[in-house]
């Protein structure tokens, strides 16, 4: 068997492996880690035979140390707040971002098209889109297919803006497509009555017509009333729903309460508890925070109300505060790398030929996960951190490549 056969089914099989994962990550609640955990075991593979380190590859140094940073953070907080009898076993869930440079190692070169890719996130969104409705007519009321509702929310709303990066160069076949997608997806988003993927939802759109106006609506009055109109219904049809008419008024009126002092159970109340006992808890341990996992029992000790059910959480609904409280001053500054250093890149990204689709995707990515932890968990979920290690590990190392691709199709 020759290397470039041998090559050449690597190849087909990490393509195999990356398409399939976009329709599993939200539908097969373990299928996800196991395709990240296939292409570490690759990744490992490959370095060993063929002596990459991937932090000296020029494509992944960048991505290498932004996770691994984030990891050791996480790991030196334990230490230092409990030493070495800490329960490391907790750390199992950022495992992802100290496998991400051999995840890298395994993809990065990788011919994958773009529009496969694409396909394949549509294929996701559908499956999500019918798995909620059989739920929701069967008598759930937030079907979020095998995950958590507020998890599942987020993913969605990362796939349907990953799925419409190059809605404008489709063909008909690709845009009937892209429309179901888009449909299922957006049912599945509002089924699962997560208020913070909705939020998400409206601050990404927002951000995507702001990229995507000069180059493709600017000069269109057909697309921009057609986009018009389709903002309009879906609107009304999402406002007249019952349920996000109750979810909203509930966390409006719930926050009121706790604002008035009462100590009743409400989920918009307990986590403006959270955040404030948060902010209060960090003040006390500013550098490296009181550990992973930590964060909710001492949170709770600072509470006014509701004591025992803040420390019956694993997080405190807030991203930014968790790793405040956990991780202190270092464990915030290397959160903040691994969401802005890349996003800035792909920023950058945008104005280079032949890489506007890849840098597109790359600012719903981090935007997304930015506005995640504004009331979620981003990087502390089993399922949010390989989304986001998968999705990294594909397109930054194509905006750190040198040369530009010649069109906007290939990985």
């Amino acid at each position: 068997m020759s290397p470039a056969t041998i090559s050449s089914r690597y190849a087909n099989f990490v393509i195999v492996l990356l398409l399939m994962f976009p329709i599993v990550i939200n539908s097969i609640k373990i299928l996800g880690n196991i395709i990240l955990l296939i292409l570490f075991i690759l990744g490992g593979y490959i370095a060993l035979k063929e002596r990459q380190n991937p932090f000296r590859i020029p494509e992944l140094k960048l991505l290498s140390w932004l996770t691994v940073g984030y990891f050791m953070a996480m790991l030196a907080s334990i230490i230092v707040a409990d030493g070495w009898a800490a329960q490391f076993h907790h750390l199992g869930r950022k495992l992802h971002f100290l496998l991400a440079p051999l995840i890298a190692l395994a993809i990065y070169k990788s011919n994958l098209s773009i529009s496969h890719l694409l396909v394949s996130l549509k294929f996701g969104l559908i499956l999500v889109g019918i798995i909620t409705l059989f739920q929701f007519f069967s008598g759930h009321t937030r079907p979020a297919g095998m995950i958590n509702a507020n998890v599942f929310g987020d993913l969605v709303v990362a796939m349907l803006f990953f799925s419409v990066v190059r809605i404008y160069k489709e063909t008909r076949k690709e845009k009937i497509l892209s429309f179901f997608a888009v449909a299922l997806g957006t049912t599945a988003i509002v089924l699962a009555a997560s208020r913070g993927s909705w939020v998400s939802f409206l601050i990404l759109f927002a951000v995507y017509i702001s990229i995507i106006y000069p180059r493709h609506l600017k000069n269109n009055r057909k697309r921009q009333l057609s986009l018009l109109l389709f903002s309009v219904i879906s609107l009304f049809v999402v406002a007249t729903q019952t349920t996000v008419v109750e979810r909203i008024g509930n966390a409006i009126d719930n926050i009121q309460d706790w604002r008035s002092g009462h100590t009743k159970f409400s989920s918009s109340g307990v986590r403006m508890e959270m955040w404030k006992s948060g902010f209060l808890a960090a003040k006390d341990a500013p550098w490296f925070g009181y550990g992973y996992r930590n964060a909710n029992e001492v949170a709770a000790k600072y509470a006014t109300q509701n004591h025992e059910r803040i420390a019956s959480f694993t997080h405190l609904h807030n991203e930014y505060i968790t790793n405040l409280v956990s991780a202190g001053f270092i464990g915030i500054i290397t959160f903040f790398a691994l969401l802005f250093v890349p996003l800035a890149t792909f920023i950058k990204g945008l104005r280079r030929q032949g890489k506007q689709m890849y840098a597109l995707m790359g600012v719903m990515l981090c935007v997304g996960y930015i506005t995640f932890g504004f009331s979620h968990i981003a990087f502390g979920e089993e399922h949010m951190n390989a989304f986001y290690v998968l999705f990294l590990s594909l397109l930054l190392p194509i905006m750190k490549r040198q040369v530009s691709l010649s069109d906007d199709r290939s990985l």
